[in-house]
């Protein structure tokens, strides 16, 4: 039966099937409100360039495979991925390889705007028509072959040992499912119908650090896996400057603000069911 708080009934169908980061190419759009995601992940182009130092380059028979987790539908997942290939070329250059075929798979919820995240791709490179390295140097193309992956990436997407490179930013906060247990009227770690934990009894942060837990093992469990002998992995967590996990700090306290707001303004809408 599914868990009841005092201001909403919480459904049992998946979040993985309702939540995604606002698609299309609007004004409210991810794709045109992601300035900031873009400026952090260009902060820490240095750092992913030394994890891509420490990859095996595989032989040039064998497609070089990337995947962004938590790609959304901006172009910013576009931009990151060629990055990637860029430098993974360079390095079969320098080695005086010829550089392989590449794939890049973009994953994320079934909900997620893939049309629009598909429609920002520049075209592929036409590989029929000259080497590997006129495709790369192509301009205003891309050089490698997408696909999109849909899932919850808290299971196995890929099959085993199939992949060069994981990539997620900004994306691992994400909690598979809300505890019961917060929302659990009977709980102690029931947190009053809110949707954020600033401020919140200890009990109710134990139960969101242990869905982390949880949810991150079963992360790394399905990466471990998946993941080629020699891969690596570049991870962007968001984190706080508090041990404390119900101090979310000034941008914590802001964004829980307007969460809760928004989620008020669709209660009185009329848009959720309002428990009597």
């Amino acid at each position: 039966m599914a868990p009841k708080g005092d201001n909403v009934v919480v459904s049992n169908i998946k979040l993985e099937r309702i939540f995604s980061m606002k698609g299309g190419k609007g004004e409210a759009s991810y794709a045109n409100n992601s300035q900031a995601q873009a400026i952090h992940a260009r902060s820490m182009l240095h750092l992913l360039k030394e994890t891509l130092d420490s990859v095996q380059l595989s032989s040039p028979d064998v497609p070089f495979v990337v995947v962004d987790l938590g790609c959304s539908s901006g172009s910013n997942t576009i931009y990151i991925v060629d990055v990637i290939i860029k430098h993974i070329t360079k390095r079969y250059e320098a080695s005086g390889i010829d550089p392989p075929e590449f794939s890049a798979f973009f994953s994320d919820l079934p909900s997620n705007d893939f049309n629009t995240l598909f429609q920002l791709l520049p075209p592929l490179a036409n590989y029929g028509a000259g080497s590997m390295e006129e495709c790369l140097a192509a301009d205003n193309h891309r050089s490698y072959f997408a696909a999109g992956v849909p899932g919850s990436f808290y299971r196995r997407l890929f099959p085993s040992r199939s992949i060069d490179l994981f990539h997620s930013a900004f994306s691992l906060h994400w909690l598979s499912q809300v505890p019961e247990s917060v929302v659990d009227k009977r709980s102690t770690a029931y947190n009053k119908g809110r949707v954020f934990i600033h401020g919140a009894e200890e009990c109710t942060a134990k139960a969101y650090k242990k869905q982390y837990q949880t949810d991150l093992a079963s992360f790394l469990r399905a990466r471990s896996k998946e993941m080629k002998k020699g891969s690596s992995m570049f991870l962007v967590c968001l984190g706080r400057t508090s041990v404390d996990p119900t101090d979310q700090g000034g941008p914590g306290i802001l964004f829980g603000t307007h969460f809760q707001d928004a989620w008020d303004d669709l209660l009185q809408e009329v848009l959720l069911y309002s428990q009597c």
